[in-house]
């Protein structure tokens, strides 16, 4: 599968946060990457999501991928981009 879209637990510190998510595997020069963007989100959530030194994004199926904040959040912002870490949980 190359693509997901749908429900996603976010693992971060203390915080296992209820998000949807739009992610994707990407190939470059025979170099693989996946990421994507989280919404529905809680700001407070999101907000403990960036000042923690890990973040995973555990799927319906179990299967979980590290992750980081692409940008800056924005209080009222709808989605956040992420830049995925090892191989995709998808």
């Amino acid at each position: 599968m190359t693509t997901y879209q749908g429900p996603v637990t976010v693992v971060a510190g203390d915080v296992e946060a209820s998000m949807q998510a739009d992610l994707s595997i990407t190939e470059r020069d025979r170099m693989k990457s996946w990421g994507g963007c989280l919404a529905d989100y809680e700001d407070a959530d999101m907000f403990k999501v960036l000042t923690v030194g890990t973040a995973f994004v555990r799927l319906p199926d179990g299967q979980e991928g590290r992750f980081v904040l692409k940008g800056k959040l924005a209080p009222g912002q709808t989605a956040m981009g992420v830049i995925g870490s090892g191989p995709a949980p998808f």
